[in-house]
């Protein structure tokens, strides 16, 4: 993430929980578009804003004992969390450094793969990530982006309380000068600047009981609580009994919740 004071999200336990969570559940994803980017053993990665988890696992694999992924995070927890999860899974290539994804001191040109996911969508500050990630990537190496986009984020049948909540999400981003939906930018965002053979890949989940990110609206919409109110978006009677009501959706084995859209999409910076 970027600095700490910009963190959008409530620190703390259930935070770390929730983003180890997602991690877990987008893996599949983040294998398959790396799979189609053909990512190639001692190639050198970076993942920004990399949290206790990123895709490190999934980067770690793929370049191998002579490859190299660094992971940047500055957020005190996170970092911890990264550093245990690379010590448990014995990832000898992978180096968790703590930097500000968006003004990082790593070497420039000098990955094969710059990599982020849910970065650009909390804080808002699409050129100045995006050029770090151009000016980190050589010639040749590959800018690849991992971004949501809210318009499958529903269940059925609907549930006032689950629109409220999610609604209420988004407009708690946008408050804090994010956009949840950036994935839908993502694309035109590495055409305009000028990256080679853009590809764009898109995931959803079916989340039938009792998946655990059937949760995933509650648990965001408490860690971003304190923003809700105090923009006044939803009031806190208005929030607790939507959440009341999410906690019902999502043990429910005859509602259907679906993911939002995981928008992937990756180019080839230019060789000259």
């Amino acid at each position: 993430m970027s600095d700490a004071s910009s963190y959008l999200l409530a620190e703390g336990t259930a935070e770390l929980e929730r983003l180890g969570l997602q991690a877990r559940v987008w893996e599949p994803a983040a294998e398959a578009m790396f799979d189609q980017v053909g990512i190639q053993p001692g190639w050198i990665c970076a993942d920004l804003g990399c949290g206790g988890m990123g895709v490190l696992g999934a980067l770690s694999r793929r370049v191998g004992i002579h490859g190299r992924v660094i992971g940047v995070e500055n957020n005190a927890e996170q970092l911890v969390a990264a550093r245990d999860y690379i010590r448990e899974k014995q990832l000898h290539n992978v180096e968790i450094v703590e930097q500000d994804a968006y003004r990082t001191s790593l070497p420039r040109g000098s990955f094969d793969l710059t990599h982020v996911r849910f970065v650009f969508a909390p804080v808002g500050q699409d050129e100045a990530l995006l050029h770090e990630m151009l000016d980190l990537t050589c010639p040749g190496g590959v800018v690849a982006i991992e971004e949501p986009d809210a318009s499958s984020w529903n269940c059925y049948p609907a549930g006032s309380g689950w629109v409220q909540v999610r609604d209420a999400i988004l407009a708690a981003f946008a408050a804090a000068g994010g956009d949840f939906s950036v994935g839908t930018r993502t694309f035109a965002m590495l055409r305009r600047a000028g990256l080679e053979d853009v590809q764009i890949r898109a995931a959803v989940l079916a989340l039938p009981a009792p998946h655990p990110y059937r949760r995933m609206p509650i648990q965001l919409a408490t860690s971003l609580r304190r923003r809700i109110l105090d923009a006044g978006i939803l009031s806190e009677r208005a929030l607790d009994e939507a959440l009341a009501e999410c906690e019902q959706i999502a043990g429910d084995p005859d509602t259907t919740v679906m993911s939002f859209i995981l928008t992937q999409v990756w180019g080839r910076k230019a060789s000259g």
